[in-house]
């Protein structure tokens, strides 16, 4: 108890205190020290215990000034400048636990009324055990670190939060330290490619230089081309292997059953599309004029009326150029960027360098490619995967195919080392399978009241109400969940992580 020497009081504990809860009085003269979400601390002198807490509902009232009842400064407006001592002040704690010997455990009872609460200033004034972490932050009033614990990283994370409330530098500040405090490697989904690729120049691919798969090719030139006509779904597939395994437009040599696909028996991989994909893009085979004839050709050899065919080379000709010809640029394979990630513990994928539905599909690609790899070794694979604006990779309905791979590292990831961080404005627009399976979140000022509504369906709020959130500042967050070692949430304001080097 010598500790509270080191504390200023504050306040009593008033009558109707509870386990989880502890009205409190606040003397005068301490008033200017109150703040809500201060860290307190109750020392209940009659038994002898000591309780963690933190400040909410911090309230004015006076006596004389009751809302509810009449009072004669209606007619008389002078008189409200008298009496100024009478206002006094209230609070309620939010008791996190009981301290013994530096540890919080739960408490069982309530601290007993008149036990005096004193306000935590500065982190020496308190010896608890907390363990270590990842250093995130710091608590806002009184500068104690909260450290992550790093075991939680397999059990997922979620950082919540509008546009403005710093949400790229908390997560670069998870990526730094799980960087240098752990073996862990990271891999990360850069939606607008300005928020993590600055920082990590060297360690960015970009998403235009990886191979996709013809499905992929095929949606994005159908997307491009915005025509309404359902013919180029039917053929551009077919034609799109074709022109891959041929190497180009004219005679394919290799796969002679090509040459008439109406004859064709042949058993094609995926593994070697992968392969001829890149070679064609390597020495730079994708012209719109050659993809737009062998389309054409395939749809001439499947039956298709000649204005048909005649609309489909039209059209790609015409409006897919700039398409066809950024796929030269492809040259990684995802199976390369993973070892990658893996031997140098970092990559930085900037998507915005291609459409929504290819930037789906390298999300699923690298996921797969992880699940494969544990499923071969049939050992941890220790790599946090961040995607940034998850809402447009794991919504409830659209974002297909990363959404699926997404959910199932989600639900079945934490045993094999994949852990996910989801950064993103919108909680209401991310799945409930992908909510129920985060087990860390952060979360601030927030864009609407249901997504309020959702966070508190899956995170304890613990009394948090949305004005306290659209309060917060730039890089302020409530740190709740699995990796909080004081499991209740905590307001935190993140460290500084610097500017990226010009």
């Amino acid at each position: 108890m010598d500790g509270a020497l080191f504390l200023r009081e504050i306040g009593v504990v008033a009558s109707s205190a509870r386990s989880y809860e502890a009205p409190v009085l606040i003397f005068k003269g301490a008033e200017q020290f109150v703040r809500e979400e201060a860290l307190v601390v109750i020392d209940d002198a009659k038994f002898s215990r000591r309780f963690l807490g933190v400040l909410r509902y911090v309230t004015k009232l006076d006596p004389l000034l009751n809302p509810s009842q009449r009072s004669a400064v209606i007619e008389k407006p002078e008189i409200a400048d008298e009496g100024l001592d009478i206002p006094y002040e209230t609070s309620f704690v939010r008791i996190i636990g009981e301290i013994i010997d530096g540890r919080i455990d739960p408490p069982s009872s309530p601290p007993n009324p008149r036990s005096r609460v004193s306000v935590v200033e500065s982190p020496g004034e308190l010896d608890l055990k907390l363990g270590e972490g990842l250093a995130i932050g710091l608590h806002k009033h009184s500068g104690l670190q909260i450290p992550f614990r790093a075991e939680a990283l397999r059990y997922h994370i979620a950082v919540v939060g509008t546009t403005g409330t710093g949400k790229s530098r908390l997560v670069k500040a998870i990526i730094d330290e799980v960087l240098e405090k752990t073996g862990w490697s990271v891999i990360v989904f850069d939606h607008t490619g300005m928020d993590y690729a600055p920082y990590w120049r060297s360690k960015v691919v970009r998403a235009d230089e990886v191979v996709l798969d013809v499905e992929t090719i095929s949606d994005g030139l159908i997307a491009t081309i915005g025509s309404a006509e359902r013919l180029f779904e039917e053929y551009v597939p077919l034609a799109l292997i074709r022109y891959i395994l041929c190497g180009g437009s004219g005679p394919c040599k290799d796969y002679q059953d090509l040459n008439d696909l109406k004859k064709m028996e042949i058993n094609i991989s995926r593994e070697i599309l992968e392969k001829r994909t890149l070679e064609l893009s390597r020495k730079k085979g994708w012209k719109a004029s050659e993809l737009a004839k062998t389309t054409a050709d395939v749809a001439d050899d499947l039956g298709a009326r000649q204005s048909t065919c005649m609309k489909l080379a039209l059209y790609i000709a015409l409006f897919a150029e700039t398409y066809v010809k950024r796929l030269n640029n492809m040259s990684l394979t995802i199976n390369e960027l993973v070892e990658k990630a893996r031997r140098d513990r970092l990559l930085i994928v900037d998507l915005s360098t291609v459409e929504t539905e290819a930037r789906r599909a390298i999300v699923k690609g690298f996921l797969e490619r992880l699940w494969d790899m544990v499923s071969e070794k049939l050992e941890p694979a220790n790599t946090l995967i961040v995607v940034d604006e998850a809402h447009n990779y794991a919504c409830m309905q659209g974002c297909s195919p990363s959404s699926a791979l997404i959910e199932k590292t989600l639900r079945e990831g934490r045993k094999w080392g994949l852990g996910v961080l989801l950064a993103s404005q919108r909680v209401i627009d991310l799945s409930p399978d992908v909510r129920n399976n985060v087990n860390t979140v952060f979360f601030s000022r927030l864009q609407t009241p249901y997504d309020y509504e959702q966070l508190r369906n899956f995170v304890d709020l613990a009394g948090i109400r949305p004005e306290s959130l659209s309060l917060l500042e730039t890089r302020e967050f409530f740190f709740a969940g699995l990796g909080n070692p004081l499991k209740y949430p905590m307001l935190i304001r993140v460290r500084e992580v610097g500017e990226p080097g010009r």
